[in-house]
């Protein structure tokens, strides 16, 4: 008998959310890019992003920092990888 390795997560799938200053979720995403034009009609600030591993039902089962969104006084949107909201 042989043995198996697995080199991929079944039935994950990964998503992103987009978190407020109070911790409230303000949309969920299959891609970042997505919020880049969703944050135009958010208020200035910054914003955490959260990587989420789900089961095929949704489910969150990981849940961490991805990094920051910053929706600045000109309009302009940046988003930070790796870096925590403070």
């Amino acid at each position: 008998m042989g043995r198996w390795l697995v080199t991929h997560k079944p039935h994950v799938s990964e998503q992103y959310r987009l978190i407020d200053a109070d911790g409230m979720e303000l949309a969920r995403a299959d891609t970042i890019g997505y919020f880049k034009g969703l944050a135009a009609h958010l208020k200035l600030g910054r914003y955490t992003i959260q990587e989420v591993e789900a089961d095929v039902a949704g489910h969150p089962h990981v849940i961490r920092e991805w990094g920051t969104l910053t929706h600045l006084k000109d309009g302009a949107v940046i988003i930070h990888e790796g870096v925590a909201a403070s």
